[in-house]
């Protein structure tokens, strides 16, 4: 009996040590007293563009590329913030949409 007690002791002691390393005060501690990290905003240029049949938002992102590298995702987000109603249809010829051109920025944080 006492070692089944002892075993299950010695289980409850890990996960208690692998939950506090992992996911608890011990790892957090390390970063308390750092620094705030500086999180600048990429900006932006809005460009109205009329589409012709056969246009994607790829296309016109590879016609109007954007002055510093961009994720397509991000950009995409930015697309669709700017075109709320396109989110759920295509492009049709003829629309004027407008494409998001990140521009170069300096980085303002220190």
């Amino acid at each position: 009996m006492r070692i089944i007690g002892l075993a299950i002791l010695i289980l409850l002691l890990s996960y208690i040590l692998k939950v506090d390393l992992l996911d608890g005060t011990i790892s957090l501690a390390a970063f308390t007293h750092s620094e705030p990290e500086c999180i600048q905003e990429e900006e932006y240029d809005v460009f109205p563009v009329q589409t012709l049949e056969g246009d994607t938002v790829l296309s016109l992102f590879s016609v109007y590329p954007s002055q510093v590298w961009i994720s397509f995702p991000e950009r995409l987000e930015a697309f669709y913030k700017e075109n709320p109603h396109l989110r759920n249809q295509t492009l049709r010829a003829g629309e004027i949409v407008d494409v998001p051109i990140y521009k170069d920025t300096q980085n303002s944080c220190s």
